[in-house]
Parts: C-alpha cells; sequence; structure tokens
C-alpha cells in the first residue's frame, strides 16, 4: 500500500470517530502494552478533544449559558457534522452559529444563537486586519460646505449585529468574574457594534438611530442623506446634532479610518 492511500485510510478513521475500522486497524503495529483499537483510539479521540479545546475557548459564555452538558453535546454535534477542513485552527469554530441556525436541534433557540454570534463576533473582531484610525481634529480641514458630501471608512474589525434582545446581558453575567444570574429571555431585538479597540474586542448597544446612520455610513452614504434619514428616526433632537454625538463616539472609539469627500453625482 502506498504511503498517500495509508494517510488516506487513516484520516478517515480519524475524522469519522470510527477506532474500529478493521482495514486500518489491519495497519496498525502491534504492541506489547496496548491492542490496536486503544492506539488507534489514542488519535480519534486526541482530534476531537483539540477540535473541543477550541470551541470552549471561542464560545465560554455560551458554555455557561448552557451548561457543561447541553454544551458538551452540541460540541459532539457539531464535529461529528463538521470535519476539519482547515490548516488554521483559528478557523474551525467560525461556524457553529451557522450550524445552529441549520439544525434541527438548535434552529428554534434564538437566545442561544444570538450569544453565540455575539461570541464570534467579538473573536472576528479580534482577528481582524489593522487599520490607522482617524482623529476627529481632521474634520476641521474640511470646508463647511463639503460637509453634506463626507464619507466615512470605517476600521477592518468593526462588525454590527442585530441580535435577541438582552444578549449583552447574558454576555456580561456570563462573563463576570462575580457569579451572577443569567436574565431570562427578553422580547424583540438589539442591536450592537463589535470592533477592536487597541489590542482588545470592544462592544456596545446601539440606538435604532445610530444603528441606521452607522449602517448607512459603512455603506458609503453621505453625511447629507444620513442626516436625513435619521431626521425621521429622531423628532425630538435636530439630525445634525445627533449625528455630531455620533461622530464624536466613532472617532473617539477609533471606528473611523478615513474621510472624503463624496463626488457630486
Amino acid at each position: 500500500m502506498k504511503l498517500r492511500e495509508l494517510q488516506s485510510l487513516f484520516q478517515s478513521a480519524v475524522l469519522t470517530g470510527d477506532a474500529e475500522d478493521a482495514t486500518v486497524l489491519d495497519l496498525v503495529a502491534q504492541s506489547q502494552r496496548s491492542d490496536r483499537t486503544t492506539l488507534l483510539g489514542v488519535y480519534v479521540n486526541a482530534y476531537r478533544i483539540r477540535l473541543s479545546e477550541f470551541l470552549d475557548e471561542d464560545y465560554p459564555a455560551l458554555r455557561v449559558l448552557l451548561g457543561d452538558d447541553a454544551f458538551e453535546a452540541l460540541v459532539e454535534e457539531y464535529i461529528a457534522a463538521n470535519p476539519s477542513r482547515q490548516r488554521n485552527a483559528r478557523w474551525y469554530s467560525t461556524q457553529l452559529p451557522n450550524y445552529m441556525q441549520n439544525s434541527d436541534n438548535w434552529r428554534s433557540n434564538e437566545r442561544v444563537i444570538g450569544l453565540a454570534l455575539l461570541e464570534r463576533g467579538l473573536t472576528d473582531a479580534f482577528d481582524a486586519p489593522d487599520a490607522q484610525s482617524s482623529t476627529i481634529e481632521n474634520l476641521a480641514g474640511f470646508a463647511p460646505e463639503d460637509w453634506p458630501r463626507l464619507t466615512f471608512s470605517f476600521h477592518p474589525s468593526l462588525r454590527i449585529l442585530e441580535l435577541p434582545a438582552g444578549t449583552l446581558d447574558i454576555y456580561a453575567a456570563a462573563t463576570s468574574d462575580e457569579e451572577e444570574q443569567i436574565p431570562l429571555p427578553a422580547e424583540g431585538l438589539e442591536t450592537v457594534a463589535i470592533w477592536r479597540a487597541e489590542y482588545d474586542p470592544s462592544y456596545r448597544a446601539l440606538d435604532a438611530d445610530e444603528f441606521l446612520a452607522l449602517n448607512e455610513a459603512i455603506a458609503g452614504s453621505s453625511f447629507g442623506d444620513i442626516c436625513q434619514l435619521v431626521a425621521f428616526q429622531n423628532e425630538n433632537q435636530p439630525a445634525p446634532e445627533r449625528l455630531a454625538q455620533f461622530l464624536v463616539s466613532w472617532f473617539s472609539e477609533g471606528l473611523v479610518t478615513v474621510v472624503s469627500i463624496a463626488e457630486r453625482s
């Protein structure tokens, strides 16, 4: 048997979790200390334990919310359905929320999926490319008549999520150093911005009008167009003033990388 064939058979046994594959067992060298099934099982179990560790590291709050038994059952399901096909172990766990959304066992549990999406967002933000943030002082270089056409580019780590209401409170309770009660389920949705500040992922909730403004800004809408949209969302405060508050936050948090002037249409 060629080496490539041997490697393929061994890999198949490891990926399927079949430590009693007769074809592979016949190729395992005998040992005075352990039988062939035990020797092959070492590799089969080590593979699963290592993948479990990746998931445990990336979804600690999810483990707290589900409890150890339910979390480990989820991990076993995921590993069985998703053999590792990435050379970089970092990317193995990223599809867990997608798996849950398509699983008969998990798709109806929106609260659990929402927490998984939040934790994945934090991990993705941590690994996002670097970029130099702009400062709000750079706005002084634009003439007042150009402000309606200002557009903004944002840090590659920025993610905007719509999650089940209460997801942020669940995450805060599950990751607290103190033992905190996990909040009860809530109705509706909440929106959150996630990004990397310096070397650490950060997040905060977004009001409805800021969620709209930030999404529009990310899409390339101009300052003037965003002001008009925000005006429909907030009747109690002038849109330019409200958007100015957003800009102060976006710049101070390091979200904005480039400010430019859109070409006239």
